[in-house]
Order: C-alpha cells, then sequence, then structure tokens
C-alpha cells in the first residue's frame, strides 16, 4: 500500500476518533462534571478585575472573588427585575385586553377563510367553521387535561426547583474554590506534559467562541433595540415584549427575524391594514441588513471557522444534545475539527 493511502486512512481514523471521543464525553461525561465546568469559565471571566482587587487594594483572593461574584449577581438581579417588571406589565395589560383582541383575530381569520373559500371555490364559511370547530376542540381537550397534568407535575416542579437552587449553590461555591486556586491550577497547567496541546486548544476556543457568542449576542441586542423602537413608532403597545421575544429568535441562525415578522406582514396584508404591514417589512429589512453588515464585521475573517460550520454544529448540537446544544454543538466541533488539525499536523 502507497505512504499516501496510509496517511489517508491514518487522517481518516483520527478525525473518526476524535469525533466519537469528543460525542462520547459531551453525551455522558459532560452532564455530570458540567455545574464544575460552568463554575470554571466563571472563575476565568472574573479572574482579571478579581486580580485588579487583590493587587489594588491588598485583598486576600477569596475575598475579591466573593465581592467580585456578589457585584455580577447584583447587576444580573437589577437587570432580571428592570426587564421582568416591563415585560409582566405588557403581559398584564396583554391579559386585560384578552377579549378584544380575541375578536379581532376572529375577524382577520374569518377574512382569510373567506380568500381561502374563493380562491379554492368552496362555499363560503366552510373554511372559517372548519377552523372554529377544531379550534374549540383543542382548547376543549387542553382545558380538560391542563389540570391534572399540573397536579401530576407539581412534585416534580417543586423537586427541579430545590435541584436548580443546589447546582447554583455548588456553581458560585465552585468559582469561589477555582478563582482561590487559579494560579496554581496556572502552574499546573505551565508543568503539565500536555501544556502546549492545552494552550493551543484553549485559546482557539476562546477565541473562536467568545467572539462567536459575543457577536451573536450584541446582535441581538442590537435586533431588539430596532424591534422595540420600530414597534412604538407604529403605535404597538407591547413592542417591548415583542422585541425581546424577536431577539431570542433572532439568536436561532436556523430561524431569523423572519419567522416572525414575515408571517405577520402576510396576514396584515390579507386583512387590509398595509401600511402596518409596510412598517413591519421594513423592521425586518432593517434588522436582516443589519445582521448581514455586523456578523462579518464582528466575526472576524481570521478565524478559520466558516458560518456553515458554525450553523451545521448548531443543528446537530439540538438534534444530539438538546437545548443545550446550542452551546455544546459549536464547542464539541471546534473540539474535533482543532484536535483533529493538530494531530493530522504531527503525523
Amino acid at each position: 500500500m502507497k505512504a499516501e493511502s496510509v496517511r489517508k486512512i491514518k487522517i481518516a481514523g483520527i478525525i473518526i476518533g476524535v469525533t466519537v471521543a469528543v460525542y462520547l464525553s459531551f453525551r455522558f461525561l459532560l452532564p455530570l462534571v458540567a455545574p464544575f465546568v460552568l463554575a470554571l469559565l466563571i472563575a476565568m471571566i472574573i479572574d482579571k478585575p478579581v486580580g485588579f482587587l487583590v493587587r489594588k487594594l491588598r485583598w486576600k483572593r477569596v475575598f475579591g472573588t466573593i465581592i467580585m461574584l456578589l457585584l455580577v449577581l447584583l447587576v444580573l438581579g437589577v437587570a432580571v427585575f428592570l426587564i421582568g417588571r416591563i415585560l409582566m406589565d405588557q403581559l398584564r395589560r396583554l391579559g386585560d385586553n384578552y377579549a378584544e383582541y380575541a375578536e379581532s383575530l376572529k375577524v382577520m381569520a374569518a377574512r382569510i377563510c373567506n380568500f381561502v373559500d374563493g380562491l379554492f371555490g368552496l362555499k363560503g364559511g366552510s373554511s372559517f367553521n372548519f377552523l372554529m370547530t377544531n379550534t374549540k376542540r383543542g382548547v376543549d381537550g387542553i382545558s380538560d387535561s391542563i389540570i391534572p397534568t399540573v397536579m401530576h407535575s407539581s412534585i416534580n416542579v417543586v423537586t427541579a426547583l430545590v435541584w436548580v437552587f443546589t447546582t447554583i449553590t455548588l456553581v458560585i461555591m465552585s468559582a469561589v474554590f477555582f478563582s482561590k486556586d487559579m494560579e496554581k491550577m496556572r502552574a499546573g497547567v505551565k508543568n503539565s506534559v500536555f501544556k502546549e496541546e492545552i494552550c493551543f486548544i484553549g485559546g482557539r476556543m476562546k477565541e473562536i467562541l467568545g467572539t462567536y457568542f459575543k457577536t451573536q449576542f450584541i446582535i441581538m441586542s442590537i435586533t431588539s433595540g430596532i424591534c422595540i423602537l420600530g414597534l412604538y413608532l407604529m403605535g404597538n403597545q407591547y413592542g417591548f415584549l415583542i422585541g425581546i421575544l424577536v431577539g431570542l429568535v433572532d439568536a436561532f441562525p436556523v430561524l431569523g427575524t423572519g419567522t416572525v415578522f414575515l408571517p405577520w406582514g402576510v396576514i396584515l396584508i390579507f386583512i387590509g391594514r398595509y401600511p402596518e404591514a409596510v412598517g413591519i417589512f421594513v423592521i425586518y429589512l432593517v434588522c436582516y441588513y443589519v445582521r448581514q453588515f455586523l456578523e462579518p464585521k464582528l466575526m472576524g475573517s481570521n478565524l478559520g471557522v466558516s458560518p456553515i460550520l458554525m450553523l451545521i454544529s448548531l443543528y446537530l448540537g439540538l438534534v444530539l444534545f438538546g437545548i443545550t446544544g446550542v452551546i455544546t454543538g459549536p464547542i464539541a466541533a471546534i473540539l474535533v475539527r482543532e484536535i483533529s488539525l493538530r494531530a493530522i499536523k504531527n503525523l
């Protein structure tokens, strides 16, 4: 067998072996150590501010870590409280006007159904009656099952809350300990026989993932801001609520703002509210082109990971790991890529 063929087989074996090892690690090992991995990430994020407090104020590192964590929790708590207060106010207003919106929705559905009847030559009201009958059956079915479901799952909910509280406490305590021993951990890596590999892979993951998620957060925030401003200018009193939701949807590359705005605009055209439809399409186009302009600028061209790889890794992450795959999918893909390239280079 030629040397080139042997090399190709070795390369294929490396890629397959690394892929299997990373998958098994993420599938079975990561759930067991996830709180400690999260704690380590938190300790690394606050490492520089803690170091500043230790150097400038002569504080003990453990004390500086606790102060920094409390400050971060305070800022996050205030932000969640303020945003949650606005969202709850808009949800309450939505509930108060439920009857009015339900009637408007019914009228809108009737107009669309009349259009469908005319388009397919059906008897007037056929589509609307079909829609109303099946909607009523669905609502009745949900009403009949929701109370037993809630009663049955109440114990599970309490257990889940206890588990979440315990996990959060474990993460915070572990972050304090990791931060306290950060210098020892660095020394351990420095003296390790795998120092070069750890530094290379860790540096690449920090560069790629840090840039990627920072980019998505910035674009998501800008998208939400554009939506909130545009909807308020249109007179929509739920602009903040809708803007936040659209921003969250836009964070998923498979979905994007078009998932919300395109059907919304088409429905407005169907019911004859053309100025509002134009406004919705304008907001969608602004959000779309802002993402197209900002994403390459913020991501940069030197990361070495194509957008299609990130998209595929997000999709596979969702399929293989569930909702957490949005984060673990790209991490796993980058690990496979960087470890494989490193191993192939050393052949």
